[in-house]
């Protein structure tokens, strides 16, 4: 199996008391997928916490412990270190703690790893809910959902799921106390609650379980295009045969002496426009990023390389000029417009070549990009072509992993919320997370004996 290309993996997050666990749930029964919920694991080790006596602000003491634990989940049971603590979990201690045990950057970093895991390891898929599955735990999932509701509901739901008559009183200081965790989840510096760009919001204000579990079930399986015809393929190959050439003799070069290998080919296989965002390290990853795609592609070259020959050659190869250290307004409405008309634009977020194994930060230019043209996007992670000699010896890797097509669901709904600046950044820092776990997977394929 491509190690790029994952089941069906379906990212629910949403504010606490929007029906993430219940749909979760439901949708995975309905689907056969597997269920795993991370807002439990989060529970277990805070419980474990309370238990074992660990302050929960000891960082350190607490990501020791999750390392230690075994988690499993069970026909819908919490397994921990053996033990079901499907309910102990779910104590009022355990709930008021939660939060503060779950902010540690160390403890969500190994829990993210674990969640990542326990998804690859289901060749039927998975569903996860939280806070940050899409943005952080998921970020190459095809399916992301973004649960809401009306406060007074939330609340509602909290009591009546409580077994608790949801007088006025007892409302009220519910809607306060999920206010407090709102916020808390919010605004945490590390993995906050927020809406992925490219996920489907969806207000379960007046919505029931199953219209809810339905939309989400339809949107599923909607996010798994079928396998398109070569014939709607070819208008979006090679119209130049110069080009198409050019793409041959560079795969004879990467492909043969250096032992190139590319993952994901098949998620380059759309019928429309795209644009391919690609991590930056070397000079070489526009040919060998560019040859791993199987389409003719638009990009942009700093000015000052289209002069003589070498620029008129670059030019009849879809170069776009573009002044550096400034916002190149021409630049980027030549790029807008190629999209628009149907040509697929490989972009650098980054805007120059950074060190190895240190991505980003992506800069606006990429949300510009995208919100103007409403193509989807492809997330792209190179690597090797820093070292070519070494991968000639077979001392290292070159290699292309292409991501699925992100497309900006959340869009409109962004817009009403956050500002420009910084919806192009969200969308920035959603490439970036792409490029991270293609480049653990990547990493993790190398550590592998051959």
């Amino acid at each position: 199996m491509d190690p790029a290309k994952d089941p069906l993996q379906i990212a629910i997050d949403g504010p606490a008391g929007s029906g993430k666990s219940s749909v979760a749930a439901r949708v995975s029964e309905r689907l056969g997928l597997v269920h795993v919920d991370t807002g439990a694991m989060y529970r277990a080790l805070t419980f474990l916490s309370l238990r074992e006596k660990i302050p929960p602000s000891s960082e350190d003491a607490l990501s020791e412990r999750l390392d230690a634990m075994e988690i499993e989940f069970r026909e819908g049971a919490l397994h921990l270190d053996g033990e079901d603590l499907s309910q102990a979990i779910r104590t009022p201690q355990v709930t008021e703690r939660v939060s503060e045990v779950s902010a540690h950057p160390k403890v969500r970093r190994v829990m993210v790893a674990r969640q990542r895991r326990l998804c690859r390891q289901s060749a039927r898929g998975s569903v996860l809910e939280g806070r940050d599955i899409g943005s952080v735990v998921l970020p190459l999932s095809r399916c992301k959902i973004y649960l809401d509701a009306r406060l007074e509901e939330r609340a509602k739901r909290r009591l009546l799921q409580a077994g608790e008559e949801p007088r006025e009183a007892r409302l009220e200081e519910l809607e306060r106390e999920i206010q407090r965790r709102d916020k808390l989840d919010s605004e945490r510096e590390h993995s906050p609650l927020l809406i992925s760009p490219d996920a489907h919001v969806i207000d379960t204000s007046a919505m029931s379980l199953e219209e809810v579990v339905d939309e989400v079930a339809r949107l599923a399986k909607e996010a798994i295009p079928p396998e398109p015809e070569p014939a709607a393929l070819a208008p979006y190959r090679f119209r130049k045969w110069s080009y198409a050439w050019v793409v041959r003799l560079i795969r004879l070069v990467f492909f043969g002496p250096c032992g190139m290998r590319v993952f994901g080919r098949a998620n380059a296989d759309l019928a429309e426009a795209v644009l391919f965002a690609s991590n930056h390290i070397s000079h070489f990853d526009p040919p060998v990023a560019g040859s791993a795609l199987g389409r003719e592609l638009y990009f942009l070259a700093k000015r000052e390389l289209f002069v003589g020959i070498f620029g008129k050659i670059i030019a009849h190869f879809d170069a776009i000029p573009i002044r550096r250290g400034r916002w190149d307004a021409e630049a980027f409405e030549a790029a807008i417009a190629a999209l628009k008309r149907g040509e697929s634009l490989m972009f650098f977020p980054e805007g120059t070549r950074k060190p190895r194994g240190r991505p980003g930060p992506g800069k606006r230019g990429l949300g510009i990009l995208l919100e103007r043209s409403e193509v989807p996007m492809l997330p792209v992670f190179v690597r090797g072509t820093d070292s070519l000699r070494a991968c000639l010896l077979r001392r290292e890797r070159l290699e292309v992993w292409i991501g699925p097509p992100l497309r900006l669901h959340a869009l409109n709904v962004l817009k009403k919320t956050i500002s420009d600046a910084a919806l192009q950044q969200r969308i920035a820092s959603l490439w970036l997370a792409c490029i991270q776990e293609l480049a653990e997977r990547s990493a993790q394929l190398a550590a592998k004996p051959s």
